[in-house]
């Protein structure tokens, strides 16, 4: 509800999103009322505000909150666990894991998927399902009636479908043992999905036979270490993908992908910080950004911590990734994304319960008001399709 926003942030974003197309655009924010970095270490606050969903609708240019829904949210896995549907009228949000009920201080698996009804007055969780493990992430299909749902833990992805008004699980795909997926994303016009599978360093590319995938994949690629969070470049069959690392302080990776060959493949990769957690294309499919969490989640006391996150951007020119621009935000970043214009960048910061705004002028970042949220972090986001 608006009163949980910092009282400015409605006013100064307004300001911010005049330069956004004049249809409507829906951003999803995930807050997680419970999570705290205390030094390097995750704790559940003792009196936690309640995991919620905001909704914002940026019709003419002016970002208008449409309403919040408490729904369970988790930080771990890719920021990518809101999936809204192109007619911004109905939202899937996964939660990876949940406060243990029984555990104080402690998180367990949460295997659900809640379907929220953006439409209604208030909104409202229309639907909680029940899937075979704990979801790492979850993309909807452009036909809408589709989504997959990655399982890092079971090795598996859940394929639903909605019938009737009502999403089921309708195939369980089983990957390789020890694979991992953890993200999926489609291509435009959804004949094809990416799936990145971290526990064997690869990514699959995957055919989707009226938005449910064909076995076996088409083609496997490697691009970096620990390849996670995906992004298409709007219709361009441009993709790239962070490839986060081990998290041991050494430089990390996001790679551009090229689709619209024979068979995909990884035809650069750039060199971007430590832990890229989100990562995101532009619509128009001329720049990339990473958010890199920047060691900025380990104790004060060790040598390569940071206060900040990093938030690169770079120029795709010719199949090749270019740095063009980098600033530092806010400490444990999570997504990062480009609204419709390609030019205005937002990125998450959990330490300070922000969402930082940036507008990209030429090759130069030039911060933006952003939205302050007094109870909850922003751990993951998702727009409606464009």
């Amino acid at each position: 509800m608006p009163g949980r926003v910092a009282s400015a942030g409605g006013c100064l974003l307004a300001c911010l999103f005049a330069v956004a197309p004049a249809h409507a655009q829906v951003l999803g924010i995930a807050l997680d009322g419970k999570a705290r970095m205390n030094n390097g270490e995750v704790e559940i606050l003792g009196t936690p505000a309640p995991d919620r969903a905001a909704f914002y609708d940026t019709t003419n240019g002016q970002l208008r909150l449409l309403g919040e829904v408490e729904v369970p949210i988790s930080f771990q896995g890719p920021p990518s666990s809101i999936a809204i549907s192109a007619d911004g009228r109905e939202a899937l949000v996964t939660a990876f894991t949940r406060a243990d009920p029984e555990r104080a201080g402690a998180f367990t698996a949460n295997p659900a998927m809640a379907v929220i009804d953006l439409a209604s007055t208030p909104m409202r969780v229309s639907q909680t399902l029940t899937l075979v493990a704990a979801p790492s992430s979850v993309s909807l299909h452009p036909d809408g009636r589709h989504a997959w749902v990655p399982h890092t833990g079971a090795d598996s992805v859940s394929v639903l479908e909605k019938r009737a008004g009502i999403w089921e699980v309708v195939e369980v795909v089983r990957f390789e043992a020890g694979s991992a997926p953890i993200a999926t994303a489609f291509s435009a016009d959804g004949a094809h999905a990416l799936v990145s599978l971290p526990g064997s360093q690869r990514i699959a590319w995957l055919a989707a036979d009226q938005g449910r995938p064909v076995l076996p994949a088409r083609h496997e690629m490697s691009a970096g270490v620990g390849p996670t969070a995906l992004s298409f470049c709007g219709d361009t069959g441009l993709a790239v993908v962070a490839n986060y690392g081990k998290v041991t302080g050494d430089v990390d990776t996001i790679s551009l992908i090229d689709t619209r060959g024979a068979l995909p493949r990884v035809i650069d990769t750039a060199s971007v910080g430590m832990s890229p957690e989100g990562v995101a294309c532009a619509p128009d499919g001329r720049h990339a950004a990473a958010a890199l969490q920047n060691m900025s989640t380990l104790p004060r006391s060790h040598p390569l911590y940071s206060s900040d996150s990093r938030l690169v951007v770079l120029a795709i020119e010719s199949g090749r990734l270019r740095r063009v621009a980098e600033t530092g935000f806010g400490g444990w970043a999570q997504g990062v994304g480009f609204l419709d214009d390609a030019r205005t960048v937002f990125a998450q910061s959990m330490i300070d319960r922000r969402v930082h705004v940036f507008r990209l002028d030429g090759e130069t970042l030039v911060a933006q008001p952003g939205l302050t949220f007094t109870s909850g972090s922003p751990a993951a986001y998702g727009l409606s399709g464009r």
